[in-house]
């Protein structure tokens, strides 16, 4: 079954105790089955607080990060692996079935060069066991692929399906995101028939990463794409109204993307509701 969710950066830069009492009876209101968790800082979550809100008002959560400088995958497969577990266990304990993200590296670092056969080899080092580690908590792993700007790894679908046959387990995902498949795929369609199957979690961001519908991304074409590739799995909106200043600074997001929340909520979230219906993607 499809379900639709919305990133916590929509309302809040961090998720604190404040924000989840923001963001999760809004939510609800709002009819969205599932809020993104970002676990940046995972030792900061207060997770009884936010797992008793997640089942007050029957909202499911996900988890998604990006990797510190420090545990890089391709520089440091050894501290990439534990800061994935450590995440993984607050994910776990939230309540969450998915875990995804730029799990493999750091957002805006580039080595200036072509991923090399040794960085590709520290991504398996790193994530395989914590794939196995998911597996073992009915977590899935997402690997989301990210322009050009924001890495050298894993730029389209067809690299990160090579990446996933050389970790080789079953509970691993092509995370895709409109935005970034916007700049590097041959088409909406082709990112999304590339990845067919193997894909169980999308983005849905604007190609100015602001209000679905205010951009050029063509989203009937994505909805009909997912249609034709028989998805079943989460559609999250990713807008980004808040961010913390070292994930705007990586992104390269230097002026608002969108008014307010109230924006994506009242005029991208029923466009995409509506494509969705259209195209026979919600039951």
């Amino acid at each position: 079954m499809i379900r639709f969710g919305m990133h916590s950066s929509l309302w809040s830069p961090d998720w604190t105790p404040a924000a989840a009492e923001l963001a999760i009876p809004e939510a609800a209101k709002y009819g969205i089955d599932l809020i993104e968790v970002s676990l940046l800082n995972p030792d900061r979550i207060d997770v009884e607080h936010s797992r008793a809100l997640f089942r007050q008002y029957s909202v499911a959560p996900s988890g998604s990060l990006c990797l510190p400088m420090e545990a890089a995958a391709a520089c440091h497969p050894r501290a990439a692996e534990a800061f994935l577990m450590k995440a993984l266990d607050v994910a776990h304990a939230l309540g969450c079935k998915f875990l995804g993200g730029v799990t493999y590296s750091t957002l805006g670092w580039r080595s200036g060069s072509p991923p090399t056969e040794a960085e590709y080899a520290n991504l398996v080092l790193a994530l395989k066991p914590v794939a196995l580690q998911a597996a073992e908590r009915g977590v899935t792993l997402g690997l989301e692929p990210c322009n050009r700007y924001e890495t050298h790894l894993l730029n389209t679908a067809e690299q990160t399906l090579r990446l996933m046959d050389r970790i080789g387990e079953p509970n691993l995902t092509v995370h895709l995101d409109t935005y970034h498949m916007n700049i590097e795929e041959q088409g909406l369609t082709a990112g999304f028939t590339t990845a067919g199957k193997a894909t169980r979690y999308v983005h849905l961001s604007e190609s100015h990463r602001g209000v679905p519908g205010t951009g050029s991304i063509n989203w009937d074409e994505a909805f009909a794409a997912l249609k034709a590739i028989e998805f079943e799995g989460d559609l999250v909106i990713e807008s980004f109204v808040t961010l913390p200043a070292e994930i705007a600074a990586a992104l390269s997001v230097w002026r608002p993307v969108a008014k307010d929340r109230y924006e994506v909520l009242n005029r991208g979230l029923p466009l995409l509701l509506d494509l969705a219906r259209k195209h026979n993607l919600l039951g």
